[in-house]
């Protein structure tokens, strides 16, 4: 052998998988945090319900005033008349029953002595 001597090793497949989910989760977290990001804006300001369309409808009606000085209805049907039933009903409910009472003490104890 000459001055230099020569040493053989194997060489060995480096290990991208970890390298390669080393870089993958900060692009999934930044993707996330980029979304979210823009989905809260758009969520505090939502778009206008009503279109343009509504406002120039709204526009003509206040151009063209009925006789009244507003805007014309349309005319509904006048539903008949109930027919008046029996003049007063007692009420389904004792009405001093419902009534908080003043002091703590049994209501049936109560209404047994007046009874």
């Amino acid at each position: 052998m000459s001055g230099q001597a020569r040493i053989e090793t194997k060489a060995h497949a480096p290990t991208t998988v970890v390298g390669e989910w080393i870089w993958r989760f900060p692009a999934v977290l930044t993707l996330f945090s980029v979304s979210w990001g823009l989905w809260v804006p758009y969520q505090l300001n939502p778009p206008m319900p009503v279109t343009a369309a509504a406002f120039e409808a709204a526009a003509k009606a206040r151009a063209t005033p009925s006789a009244a000085g507003g805007i014309a209805l349309k005319p509904q049907a006048q539903a008949p008349k109930p027919e008046p039933g029996p003049a007063a009903k007692e009420p389904p409910v004792k009405l001093e029953r419902l009534k908080l009472p003043d002091s703590i003490a049994l209501p049936l104890a109560q209404d047994a002595k007046r009874k």
